[in-house]
């Protein structure tokens, strides 16, 4: 075969596959460029923390936050007993049972694979970037053995307050209880990240990066489940060459 009737045989399966990307893009317009945002922008701090160029900042951020010790030690300690592993595990097996109870698979694989991905997720970024902890005497409680970038409890919290959130839209619930979700997911979260500099266990990047993180994840996430989730997104993609007019895709896209 020639190499002109090699490529124009090609040439229609490239435009197929250029058809479809395209056409992916413009169906998650939004939940695609958030989440690719948050990756750079957890990239980029990555690689500024390497260099030890937010030195200052954290230092400035941490003296702030630990002048503050003695007083709401209380608050700070349920915030990053809440925000631990175990609670968000619990909140996630609770949520998945009644999206189960209500038949709702699509929300509850959705949840699943929020709350595991967020999991794996922090575990190797803490092992790609094995960042030490911080230095000194942690307080009140006994400083984690694991790595410091990025937070797990800032990207645990976050991804599965934010991923409660979602379900709670796509489940119909009414306004007044999905805008309520939304401050009280963000005024944990921010809480939870806060206690952990306050106790001394986590550089306030460390913070940021899992946040940034778990924007990440569940940007791409609630994309690929709920692609009209997000104003502006489509639930809808053009059937296959030949069908003609469009198909509305029950399971992930």
């Amino acid at each position: 075969m020639s190499l002109p009737a090699a490529l124009r045989e090609r040439a229609p399966r490239t435009f197929e596959r250029a058809r479809r990307a395209g056409a992916f893009v413009q169906r998650h317009r939004w939940s695609l460029p958030l989440s690719v945002l948050a990756s750079i922008s957890l990239w980029r701090l990555a690689s500024e923390v390497q260099a030890g160029e937010l030195a200052g900042f954290d230092a400035a951020i941490a003296r702030g936050v630990t002048g503050w010790r003695g007083q709401i030690d209380g608050l700070m300690l349920a915030l990053t007993t809440l925000g631990g592993w175990i609670s968000m595990a619990v909140l996630t097996l609770a949520v998945l049972l009644a999206l189960i109870w209500t038949q709702r698979r699509r929300a509850a694989v959705f949840m699943l694979a929020s709350g595991a991905g967020t999991l794996v997720l922090s575990t190797l970024l803490k092992l790609i970037f094995a960042r030490a902890r911080p230095e000194g005497v942690a307080y009140l409680i006994d400083p984690p053995s694991s790595f410091s970038f990025p937070s797990g409890h800032a990207m645990g919290s976050m991804g599965v307050l934010a991923s409660v959130v979602v379900v709670l839209h796509v489940s119909g619930a009414p306004r007044g209880v999905r805008l309520a979700s939304i401050v009280v997911a963000a005024l944990v979260a921010f809480g939870v990240g806060l206690s952990r500099v306050y106790l001394g266990v986590h550089y306030p990047s460390d913070v940021l990066g899992g946040e940034l993180a778990a924007a990440a994840w569940v940007s791409a996430i609630t994309g690929w489940f709920f692609p009209g989730l997000l104003p502006g997104e489509e639930t809808q993609e053009p059937a296959a060459v030949g069908d003609g007019g469009f198909v509305d895709r029950d399971g992930p896209s």
